[in-house]
């Protein structure tokens, strides 16, 4: 399903072709997935409990399409389909089933895996989407480590999230409280958050500092 080029999918362009691109001084201040969003709520309507419903985006003659694999896998190779693999989308239930109001660590740790040639992650949660965007290629999880370990990052974010809401908490306070500790992450391995409205062009929520390393 191809839509017309617009910013995001020219950034997208360069972002495969430069890594370079992807550095905090080259990432978008908004990235607009529209003409998706119609798309987006549906599979986010048919998640249902122990299942991750989702597909992979991939970039190809300048435009993005999702390949018909309504599964969510860890691992896909650099050209899928003929085109740029640029990474996952996929949806949480909504909260008041568990859900996680934001990326949880186990969808960071794939996102960071190794072997992950990926770069853009979305979520849908709630009726909000969210990209996550790994802005330095160059820090990443050993893919062995996230394979023997799929909840590699889960202790160490239950314990920052426990420090910011105890188990008594309201549920406000406990949503922030996981945003809180899913932002550790997002500033240990320069990863940065655009979250809003599927109807909109989405603003960055967290942008990455310091140099590459």
């Amino acid at each position: 399903m191809p839509i017309p080029s617009n910013d995001t999918l020219a950034w997208l362009q360069q972002a495969v072709e430069s890594p370079a691109r992807r550095h905090p001084d080259y990432l978008p201040k908004a990235l607009d997935f529209r003409p998706w969003a119609e798309l987006f709520a549906h599979v986010a309507e048919t998640t249902v409990l122990g299942a991750e419903v989702g597909f992979p985006v991939v970039l190809r003659e300048g435009r993005l399409h999702f390949p018909r694999e309504m599964t969510w896998k860890s691992g896909y190779p650099a050209r899928l389909e003929g085109g740029w693999f640029l990474g996952c989308f996929h949806a949480h239930l909504p909260l008041q089933q568990g859900g996680a109001p934001t990326f949880d660590p186990q969808d960071v740790a794939a996102a960071l895996r190794s072997d992950n040639p990926g770069f853009l992650e979305l979520l849908m949660v709630e009726g909000e989407l969210q990209a996550l965007v790994r802005s330095n290629p160059f820090l990443y999880i050993s893919a062995h480590h996230v394979t023997r370990n799929p909840l590699l990052l889960a202790e160490a974010h239950a314990d920052l999230q426990h420090r910011h809401a105890g188990d008594s908490a309201p549920p406000e306070e406990k949503r922030a409280a996981f945003r809180r500790a899913t932002r550790y992450y997002l500033r240990r391995y320069q990863l940065a958050l655009y979250r809003g409205k599927p109807s909109e062009p989405l603003p960055v929520r967290f942008m990455p500092k310091g140099r590459w390393s």
